[in-house]
């Protein structure tokens, strides 16, 4: 019967069961984070996980690091924050080519900062907070410059109601949303990409490394590896012309 059945094996199971329908692994604590991502941006196949994956492996090792730690606390034992409208988030986000899910992941690990830094000046609080994020839903919805939503946090205003957060967007941010891009914003974006892709092309050397092992995992990727390289010098030569000129 579900009602005998431990909460947390209820969750973990059905955490389990969604890797087994998206075919991927559930062993590691990235995983695990992957998984949990899975449901929230309301991922239906492999293609959709595969999208959700590439954004993932485009983040920084540090960046992953803090994602990985938030979505296992449990807020129990260590305390823990819950997004609330962060699958709203994830849905604009993919919908807003100038956001993406790169762009999203990358603004939370700076919000989880923010957030761990506000509690130290704080009254102690539950394990559990319930963090508001309304109104980032909207403003990833309608936000048309890169850089405005990329920085946005440094704007933006947590408002403490008991033992709730609500992050408020502001009128700094809420005015920008239309910014044109800049040729140094433009620039930026574009040696942005390209750090980017050296992080997916890592990440994909590696996992290929561990599913193959080294001499199969350098016949695998070498023509592909030679390919992204060919882009990537393309796209250092674009940025240096759009410096120049």
């Amino acid at each position: 019967c579900l009602m005998e059945c431990n909460p947390t094996a209820i969750y973990w199971g059905y955490l389990e069961e969604r890797a087994q329908k998206l075919r991927v692994n559930f062993y590691s604590a990235e995983d695990l984070v992957l998984i949990r991502l899975s449901c929230l941006a309301r991922a239906q196949d492999e293609k959709d996980y595969l999208l959700l994956r590439t954004s993932w492996d485009a983040l920084k090792a540090r960046e992953r690091v803090a994602l990985t730690d938030h979505f296992l606390a449990d807020g129990i034992q260590e305390q823990a924050f819950v997004l609330e409208f962060l699958p709203n988030c994830m849905a604009n986000a993919k919908a807003n080519s100038t956001v993406g899910l790169v762009g999203l992941l990358g603004v939370l690990v700076d919000l989880l900062n923010n957030l761990n830094t506000s509690l130290e000046s704080m009254p102690p609080m539950e394990k559990m907070i319930p963090v508001d994020l309304s109104e980032m839903a909207e403003f990833i919805a309608v936000v048309q410059n890169r850089f405005v939503f990329l920085t946005c946090v440094s704007r933006c205003q947590l408002q403490f109601v008991g033992q709730r957060v609500y992050l408020k967007m502001t009128g700094s941010n809420w005015g920008r949303t239309t910014d044109p891009d800049s040729d140094m914003t433009s620039l930026a974006y574009t040696l942005q990409d390209i750090l980017q892709k050296q992080e997916v092309l890592e990440a994909y050397i590696m996992r290929k490394h561990e599913d193959s092992g080294p001499s199969a995992a350098h016949l695998v990727v070498e023509e592909d590896v030679h390919e992204d390289f060919k882009a990537l010098e393309r796209s250092s030569s674009m940025a240096v012309q759009q410096m120049v000129f």
